[in-house]
């Protein structure tokens, strides 16, 4: 009995998220709503068969809950990383740089994939935790739709970041959005 509960043990201690499954999706909103009533949240540029998972992460409108490119798995696969389950893929600054864009690329060992949510809302990265998701000052710019606005997002020092363009909450379900 004991040697078949010990390998079961040893793989959820290497592989906690292979045993016990991806948490819930979520959406990553911006605290603070800027010049856009509707809330920010972290986003893959284009929409549906026009997702481009090449380009650069966005901050752009809301849209309604269970948008695939605005849904992320955190913590999935391994603790730390931030995963588009619709895709397959991971959030991964380009460098350990102020001013890095956030991309999407294959799941990997990378320090440049994991990422914590503080407890005052900061996604920071793990390797440096100064730097962390913002968005860019000013107003939003048109992106599509009625009433849709976009702004760049990228890794920047907090420390040196107005909280209102970095402090994030996570949006678990329908009933709480976009609150």
């Amino acid at each position: 009995m004991m040697k078949a509960i010990l390998p079961l043990f040893a793989i959820w201690l290497l592989f906690p998220n292979a045993v016990l499954g991806e948490s819930s999706p979520v959406m990553i909103r911006l605290v603070d709503p800027l010049d856009e009533p509707e809330f920010y949240c972290v986003d893959i540029p284009g929409f549906r068969q026009n997702v481009q998972l090449q380009a650069p992460l966005m901050a752009h409108t809301l849209k309604r809950f269970g948008s695939a490119d605005e849904m992320w798995t955190m913590d999935y696969p391994w603790e730390g990383q931030i995963y588009a389950s619709e895709y397959g893929l991971c959030i991964e600054a380009a460098s350990a740089e102020p001013g890095a864009g956030l991309m999407l690329k294959e799941p990997s060992d990378s320090p440049l994939q994991r990422f914590n949510f503080t407890d005052n809302g900061y996604i920071a990265l793990v390797g440096n935790p100064d730097l962390g998701f913002a968005v860019v000052e000013g107003a939003g710019t048109k992106a599509g739709g009625p009433s849709h606005l976009r702004r760049d997002l990228s890794l920047n020092t907090l420390s040196e970041t107005d909280p209102s363009l970095a402090t994030w909450k996570l949006v678990k379900s329908a009933k709480s959005w976009p609150e």
